[in-house]
């Protein structure tokens, strides 16, 4: 059978829980509920259709993708991806987000068919149901501030059952005497 899996950043609690009121205030507002469903996030790859027999090989492979220094991820502001009717909260692109994203796509080799070599990294707050509510949306959030950071020390591995995103793994830091940092 196949799946869809997420690797993903996760914030920590209080502001997933704060950004996700964001959410469910824009999909009352608007009735656009797509966005509701993963959990807050900022997605590092999207892996379609990946056979199960490929599972336990990913969740190894991942492992070597721990080797990174914890860094301070910043949230500011919102916009869009006007072409995919995508509105977001921007996470601001760093060194070692793009290197942690680099890593997984290199150890993940054949299993990563993101053809993308850079990040575009966000928290969306509505997408995919969005018709005619799409300028509405961006124009009611394009000017708003939001101010946000944390700390990542870790990604997750998500698996979607057809249902529902589940985590399968955490994959904490874990920086050896060398950061791996590889160049595409």
């Amino acid at each position: 059978m196949k799946h869809n899996y997420l690797i993903a950043i996760l914030p920590p609690p209080e502001l997933s829980m704060q950004i996700d009121e964001i959410r469910k205030t824009c999909s009352e507002k608007y009735k656009v509920y797509k966005a509701l469903r993963p959990p807050v996030h900022i997605t590092l790859l999207f892996l379609r259709n990946l056979d199960d027999v490929f599972e336990s090989q990913l969740i190894s492979a991942l492992e070597a993708a721990r080797n990174f220094k914890p860094f301070l991820q910043k949230l500011e502001n919102y916009d869009a991806f006007v072409g995919n009717e995508v509105v977001f909260i921007k996470a601001l692109v760093n060194p070692e987000i793009t290197t942690l994203y680099r890593n997984i796509k290199k150890v993940l080799g054949d299993l990563s068919k993101e053809p993308k070599s850079q990040i575009s990294p966000h928290i969306t707050i509505a997408y995919r149901d969005l018709k005619d509510q799409f300028p509405q949306i961006y124009a009611e959030y394009k000017d708003k501030n939001f101010e946000a950071s944390f700390q990542v020390d870790q990604f997750t591995l998500l698996k979607h059952d057809h249902i529902r995103w589940n985590m399968i793994k955490n994959y904490e830091a874990k920086p050896g005497d060398q950061q791996l940092e590889l160049t595409l």
